[in-house]
């Protein structure tokens, strides 16, 4: 069923990406990220989003796996694709942010670090192959093994991804800052964007670095 994945389905590590890097990472190690000087709502506001991935993936593997082998009946498919929908939208939009907005800032503070977004933007693609698997499962069963893929990869990438950036975002002054804006061109508040995470997929982040 997965013989179109290679093996970039593979979890990735924070090792991998700093393969190609010759400067080290500054030592903030992750119990002290919070309590940093420069941490600030946008970091915050990045970590919530990676929690939020972590559970809605939990409840959709215990959603399959309480189906069984033959699947959901009508009512079950529908509220499962409620999940679904809501989980690959979101995540989607998030990994589209980072390549485009995120990344790139942080890539000119520390640009010796280039070679390691330029992985996690690759992974980001084994991992949109990792969700067409999970559409693409003919049942319950095949379902439950591409999740699994799906849930070993995109839990390793998001840990890589935070044990990579934190420390950099960190330690460069000034801390890391963004606008939002709506659909239509206004500012959106950080607290409007922090109560509304989960529900308005229209918004638009610039960093103000």
């Amino acid at each position: 069923m997965f013989g179109f994945m290679t093996m970039n389905q593979t979890p990735i590590r924070l090792e991998d990406l700093l393969e190609n890097v010759d400067k080290p990472l500054p030592g903030i190690t992750r119990p002290v990220w919070r309590f940093h000087d420069n941490f600030n709502d946008l970091l915050d506001f990045w970590l919530r989003r990676h929690g939020t991935f972590r559970a809605l993936l939990s409840d959709l593997s215990a959603a399959v796996e309480d189906f069984g082998a033959d699947g959901p009946d009508v009512a079950e498919e529908e509220r499962l694709m409620e999940m679904w929908s809501l989980f690959r939208e979101q995540l989607d939009q998030h990994q589209q942010v980072e390549d485009g907005v995120y990344f790139p800032v942080v890539v000119a503070l520390h640009p010796e670090f280039e070679s390691a977004f330029d992985a996690l933007s690759v992974d980001h693609g084994a991992i949109d192959a990792c969700l067409d698997a999970v559409e693409n499962a003919e049942d319950g069963a095949g379902m439950m093994e591409a999740l699994l893929l799906l849930n070993d990869k995109l839990l390793g990438h998001m840990e890589a991804e935070e044990d990579l950036i934190m420390p950099l975002v960190l330690e460069t002054p000034p801390p890391l800052e963004f606008v939002v804006y709506d659909e239509d061109g206004n500012e959106v508040s950080g607290d409007d964007v922090l109560e509304d995470e989960d529900e308005d997929d229209s918004l638009t982040y610039v960093t103000k670095n």
